[in-house]
Parts: C-alpha cells; sequence; structure tokens
C-alpha cells in the first residue's frame, strides 16, 4: 500500500498534514504489500536540485514519531546541501524497525519501489541502520542512489572535525592538540571522529550504549570512557553528540561544562530555543547541518562520478566561521544565523527558477 501526501492534495490523515503542509513538498507513506513495518519518505526543498538524504531504519515508539523524525530529518537536510553549496534539496526517509532483526531484502525492495514512485525527486543514501549493501538493494528499484559504492561516514567524521577546527581557531587555538573532546556514540561516524581527533593530539572521553564499541575505542583508539556518567556534562572543551538525535534539552544545556558543541548527529537540540540558551551561557554551538555534510559531499561527488573530493570538505570550516561571525555581529544565536544564509540561498535560486 503507498500512499502519496502532497501539499496540493486535501483530505489527508491529519496528523500528516500538519506536518506536510509545514513548507514541505511531498510525504510519501509506503507499507509492503504483505504488510510489516511502515516507511515515510519526505522530500522538503527542491530549489537548488533533486532532493537527497539517507534512509534511517529504526525502530520508534509509533509511526506518527517516525513520520515526524523523517520530516524533521529532511527539512535539515535542505539546509545541509544549501549551505555547503551543492546542487542538492533535502529529502529523509525512515522505516519503522528494528535493523537487527526487522531489516529484510523484502523490506528494502518495498522501500526502493516506493521510492521510485517519485521518479527521481528524491535520492536515497545510507544512513543509522543502513549502509551500502542495503543501498544496492534499494538500487534496483529506483533511478539513483546515492552511497551504495562507498561509505560515507569516514567524510562526515572529517567535515565535523574540520568544523571542530574553526571553533578552535576562535578560541586561540592553531589545532585541536591538547584539547578535550567528548564524543557521544562511537558507531560509524563517531569512530571515525575519535580517530581523527587522537591523530591530531586531542583528547577523547567516549560513551555509547554499546559497550564493546567503547571498549573498542578505548584499547584500539586510546580514548577514555565515560564510566557510566553523563559524557556531555564532563568537564571537558568540546562536546560531540554523534548518536541519536535530540539529546541537548533544556536541562543538559543549563549544565554543559564545554565551551563549543559540534554535533555529529542529525537534531542534536532538542528545541530550537536551546541554540539560543547555548549563547546566552556562552558556547559555540555549530548546528548539526554545517557540522556533518561531509556526508553529504561525499554521496553527490558519488553521483557525479567524482572519486577525489576531500578538498571540498574545507567549505565546513569556511561556513563555520561565517554563521559563528555572523551570529556575534546580528546579536543572535548560530541556529537563526545558519538557518538565514541557507534561506537566502533558497530564496536566490527560486528567484532564478522564477526567471527562467
Amino acid at each position: 500500500m503507498t500512499v502519496l501526501i502532497d501539499r496540493r492534495t486535501p483530505g489527508a490523515p491529519t496528523a500528516l498534514t500538519t506536518f506536510a503542509e509545514q513548507e514541505f513538498e511531498q510525504l510519501l507513506v509506503s507499507r509492503d504489500p504483505a504488510g510489516g513495518p511502515r516507511g515515510f519518505i519526505a522530500v522538503h526543498d527542491t530549489s537548488l536540485g533533486p532532493a537527497l538524504g539517507g534512509v534511517r531504519v529504526r525502530r520508534y515508539p509509533d509511526d506518527e514519531t517516525a513520520a515526524a523524525d523523517a520530516l524533521r530529518l529532511a527539512r535539515a537536510m535542505t539546509y545541509k546541501a544549501a549551505l555547503a553549496g551543492l546542487p542538492l534539496g533535502g529529502g529523509k526517509s525512515v522505516i519503522n524497525a528494528d535493523p537487527r532483526t526487522e531489516k529484510t531484502a523484502a523490506l528494502l525492495a518495498a522501500h526502493g519501489r516506493a521510492i521510485g514512485l517519485l521518479g527521481g525527486r528524491y535520492i536515497p543514501a545510507a544512513d543509522m541502520g543502513t549502509g551500502p549493501e542495503d543501498l544496492r538493494v534499494i538500487a534496483q528499484h529506483t533511478p539513483v542512489v546515492a552511497s551504495a559504492e562507498r561509505d560515507p561516514s569516514p567524510s562526515t567524521a572529517a567535515g565535523v572535525v574540520t568544523a571542530m577546527r574553526a571553533v578552535a581557531a576562535r578560541r586561540g587555538h592553531h589545532s585541536l592538540a591538547g584539547l578535550s573532546v567528548a564524543v557521544q556514540g562511537v558507531g560509524n561516524v563517531g569512530r571515525h571522529i575519535v580517530e581523527l581527533l587522537r591523530a591530531e593530539g586531542a583528547r577523547t572521553l567516549v560513551d555509547d550504549l554499546d559497550p564493546a564499541r567503547v571498549r573498542d575505542a578505548v584499547t584500539r583508539l586510546g580514548a577514555l570512557p565515560a564510566d557510566g556518567t553523563d559524557v556531555l556534562l564532563a568537564d571537558v572543551d568540546l562536546v560531540c553528540p554523534a548518536a541519536a538525535g535530540l539529546v541537548l534539552d533544556a536541562e543538559r544545556v543549563d549544565r554543559l561544562r564545554a565551551w563549543a558543541v559540534v554535533p555529529a548527529a542529525n537534531n542534536a537540540l532538542a528545541g530550537d530555543e536551546q541554540a539560543l540558551r547555548l549563547r546566552e551561557r556562552g558556547i559555540d554551538y555549530v548546528p548539526d547541518f554545517v557540522a556533518n555534510a561531509g556526508g553529504l559531499i561525499s554521496c553527490e561527488a558519488e553521483i557525479r562520478g567524482v572519486a577525489e573530493f576531500g578538498d571540498r570538505l574545507a567549505v565546513i570550516g569556511r561556513t563555520t566561521a561565517e554563521i559563528l561571525a555572523a551570529a556575534d555581529a546580528d546579536g543572535v544565536d548560530s541556529l537563526t544565523a545558519a538557518t538565514a544564509l541557507a534561506d537566502r540561498r533558497l530564496a536566490a535560486a527560486r528567484d532564478r527558477t522564477a526567471r527562467a
């Protein structure tokens, strides 16, 4: 069963329509004919090009929460592409399933067929719960995919560390050597972040829901374990949420001891208002859609058939510095400054389209 919810189409289910009408172009709801987990494919904005975003397989409390996550993540992808200077729009898809027990080739194929209905408006990529092998299954049913040939995680990590360097430079540090960084989550991206930080001479404190990942980071990479304490509240220079989103709520923000937050995780803030609170506390915050754009840059290069693109990650550092400087000059938080810059670029693209 496949239902296409378009912002121009009345009569769709109330909760989903509410989300879809908030600037989004389309929301596709799909389910395999034999039943099973439901998938949600969100297209936020295609002013700059086709929407690109990962396929996330994760167990949510309910389908409405899953749909809300797809929409929230798709909107962030629009801003991510705009600020990275890429000819792409924002999209995302989620499957409400446990990736360890429910992710099957049949499930991925059904999701791929639903994506195929969009005719290339949405380009899927790897995300939480999926990898290149899963994208190869989806690729059999949709015109184009990204990250089927290479894992974008190392590029995501490299971009996050590039943003960290830009923040450190604001504080008079010429490198990350000697600084301390707390990393929450040492999965595909977090593990690479720790590896890069250690190579640069930074001290790292780590935590993860999977104790085996922590042990690996400690024994192989020389990280320190959080040992049951809240790693985001550690007495460090920078913190890096690199697992699930919505972790920086009001209580945590008020108790942070770091002077900078550079997330690898999407939607790290539990609410946009937390960006203002971070500014009030004198904590530099790099919006996640700026810091973690390296994976998107990798995916866009793969689509174009470009093998070497590492030099393009430097845009993340430049954008980080520009946004934090603009926030200081305008007296606003960095999320507001970043969104304003992205909106200007999107408006310019729409204006060019209208003139053409």
